[in-house]
């Protein structure tokens, strides 16, 4: 994993007073969100006999252990041991690290690092959350591969044809445009045009005569990425943040944002289809192998087609070798985006 960045890690809505506990490539962590509505995120093991906390239960701010009764506070300290006799003081170690947290675009964010508030990077923009006009679906996947692999199949541009041939794949016409990659500090993206054929629910919406359709395919370090389909006046988003639970599972928490159809009927159709889509997708990911994607780009062939996956591939080898004090030090794709 990157360190030193925020993780898109649940859904505000899913965080409540009942403990939660969220595994990030195998460190377990609780969140909870207090009396005052506050998200709080501590390392799920009691300092006493590494129980994990999100067994226990929420009083007013802190967390209660289930096995003895420890209570922590949002600051990860022990404020309570309940089989101490009175004035027995509470040993100094007797605390559980706690994490970083802020709620945008109705997620949960954790940062993982240890960089001081002013020097940590920035979160990946989604205006169109908060815009007229707009409406979101949200929804969770699990994907049967690590988030790397996950990450490059949601920014791959040639994929569709093959994969999605059921639905919006049109394998008569697999080549991709040359494209250009427009690069930031933490992210990169890219668009193309092609002709539409629509699936589902958009298949009604578009017609019988579709205008042609382009899409921008971002990601967002460390495990964001963004899908933005346009279609004459009608878009819609996907915006993901993919958790790395393990070497072989990631959970995707998807927002699709969209400016047509903006009543709340549709829902279901549009959470069915964002499903469905990553069903197809998930069928190639599991075929590949566990761990993440090679660090050496040498390690797998590429085609020009590649070229906005292997920008990511650059930019997180890249940040997984550099430390920064600042943000001036902060990388940015410089090998250039091309194969």
């Amino acid at each position: 994993m990157l360190n030193n960045f925020w993780y898109g890690l649940a859904h505000g809505s899913a965080i409540t007073s009942i403990p939660r506990q969220v595994v990030v490539m195998g460190r377990p962590l609780v969140l909870y969100r207090t009396a005052g509505g506050r998200v709080v995120a501590l390392e799920d093991r009691c300092a006493h006999r590494d129980t994990a906390l999100s067994g226990g239960w929420v009083e007013g701010n802190c967390l209660r252990c289930p096995y003895h009764g420890w209570r922590y506070a949002p600051d990860g300290a022990c404020t309570e041991i309940p089989a101490n006799q009175p004035g027995v003081a509470i040993s100094r170690l007797a605390k559980v690290e706690t994490f970083p947290v802020q709620e945008r675009h109705g997620l949960v964010w954790v940062f993982l690092g240890e960089l001081p508030e002013a020097q940590r990077p920035e979160l990946p923009p989604l205006p169109e959350y908060a815009a007229p006009g707009w409406r979101a679906v949200r929804g969770e996947f699990t994907w049967s591969g690590h988030y790397t692999r996950v990450i490059a199949n949601t920014v791959d541009m040639s994929h569709a044809p093959f994969v999605h041939a059921a639905a919006f794949g049109r394998k008569e016409a697999p080549r991709i445009q040359t494209y250009h990659i427009e690069s930031e500090r933490w992210r990169g993206s890219a668009s193309i045009q092609f002709k539409t054929k629509p699936a589902y629910f958009l298949k009604l919406v578009l017609g019988q005569t579709p205008p042609d359709g382009s899409i921008t395919s971002t990601f967002h370090l460390p495990n964001v990425t963004q899908v933005h389909h346009r279609f004459g006046r009608i878009q819609f988003i996907l915006f993901l943040v993919h958790v790395p639970v393990d070497d072989r599972t990631t959970h995707t928490c998807w927002l699709h944002l969209r400016n047509f159809v903006t009543h709340a009927w549709a829902d279901p159709f549009m959470h069915r289809d964002v499903v469905r889509t990553f069903r197809q997708d998930d069928s190639v990911v599991r075929l590949q192998p566990p761990g993440p994607v090679p660090e050496q780009l040498g390690a797998e062939v590429h085609a020009p087609s590649d070229g906005l996956e292997v920008a990511y591939r650059r930019l997180r080898r890249l940040c997984g070798r550099v430390e920064w004090a600042s943000p001036a030090q902060n990388p940015r794709i410089t090998e250039g985006a091309s194969p």
